[in-house]
């Protein structure tokens, strides 16, 4: 625990840094917004949001190859996001593959895990198109433009160098004895061991039949990311447009990866207001309307994940103090073989 004291003390900071920026003016006028916005957005946002949740459940049962049934996928899902939301350190992937692992029949740890990559890269492909059809409607820098299409063209190298190992494992081995060569440590029979474990979970990638299925359950899933966002600035505006939402939804995905206090509360609000400014829906990032905006958005984001992930814990009939200590059971094991993982895991923590 001493080890992440530096990164939680980060995450601390920056979400600090990020509310005190947000609210350093017209705190009374956010009050004010907040008193007179349009809750009934609320339910029909959480809708969507759980269709948006049940689309990625499917999706993630498409990379398993249907190793887990549609409710079991589901529940895991939002377990893992529950988590996330939470609690620091981002420990609900891990949590995620010690439940699929307790499944019937279980997948691997690694197996899961590497789903997991693969559904960051497609999501980075969605981000990516979602931030080119953003600065396609709006006047931005030329160097915006150009970052986001590099990152974009790094996603798609990514995912076809994954299929093509994934449908060529032989590659993947022999890439791994070259580079074996100069890192003597790397070429280990434990080492290749894992690789296999990490190509199994990617394997649908090889199948471009499977690959077309993930590409689509993750566009419908980001469709409706966009669309409960245009119904939530009801909320607050008169006149919300389709590229504000865009635009919010884009920045607030990327802010993922910022250090912050569980939740992400700071970095998340400000990837909104900045989004929303960016969109000319609002003049400048400290307009009332814009943070208060931010504000009940998360807090609708994190009351699903929450109930969602509560309807999880009681499917599944497990609890979150026996998830967390198995996911960080896991994350002490993560130097062990894969039969290794897999077995302790399944005897002793869930």
């Amino acid at each position: 625990m001493k080890k992440r004291w530096p990164s939680l003390l980060l995450g601390l900071a920056v979400s600090i840094i990020a509310l005190v920026y947000l609210f350093r003016r017209d705190l009374g006028g956010v009050r004010d917004e907040l008193a007179n916005a349009r809750y009934w957005t609320v339910l029909p946002v959480m809708a969507i949001s759980l269709l948006g949740l049940w689309l990625r459940s499917i999706r993630w049962r498409v990379l398993l190859k249907g190793r887990l049934s549609p409710s079991d996928s589901f529940h895991i899902l939002n377990i893992s996001y529950f988590v996330n939301g939470v609690l620091p350190l981002r420990v609900g992937e891990l949590a995620r593959a010690v439940l699929a692992l307790r499944a019937d029949p279980p997948v691997p740890v690694l197996t899961s895990i590497s789903t997991v990559v693969v559904e960051r890269l497609l999501d980075t492909l969605a981000v990516f198109g979602l931030v080119g059809i953003t600065l396609a409607v709006l006047p931005t820098g030329l160097e915006i433009g150009l970052v986001g299409i590099a990152l974009g063209v790094g996603a798609i190298i990514g995912v076809i160098v994954l299929a093509v190992f994934a449908a060529r494992p032989a590659w993947a081995h022999a890439v791994l004895r070259g580079v074996g060569r100069v890192f003597k440590f790397l070429d280990t029979p434990r080492l290749h061991a894992w690789v296999d474990d990490l190509l199994e979970g990617i394997l649908p990638l090889a199948s471009p039949r499977l690959l077309l299925l993930s590409v689509w359950w993750t566009a419908a899933a980001w469709f409706t990311s966009v669309a409960a966002g245009y119904v939530m600035l009801y909320a607050i505006f008169d006149d919300p447009t389709w590229v504000a939402s865009m635009a919010m939804i884009a920045l607030a995905s990327f802010v993922v990866a910022v250090p912050a206090v569980p939740g992400n509360l700071g970095p998340f609000e400000a990837a909104i207001v900045f989004g929303l400014a960016a969109a000319d829906l609002v003049a400048q990032t400290t307009d009332p309307r814009a943070v208060a905006l931010a504000l009940i958005l998360h807090a609708v984001n994190l009351g699903t994940y929450i109930l969602a992930g509560l309807a999880g814990l009681w499917a599944l009939d497990v609890s979150l103090g026996e998830v967390t200590r198995a996911a960080q059971g896991l994350r002490t094991r993560q130097s062990q073989a894969p039969a290794e993982i897999d077995a302790q895991t399944t005897l002793t923590d869930v």
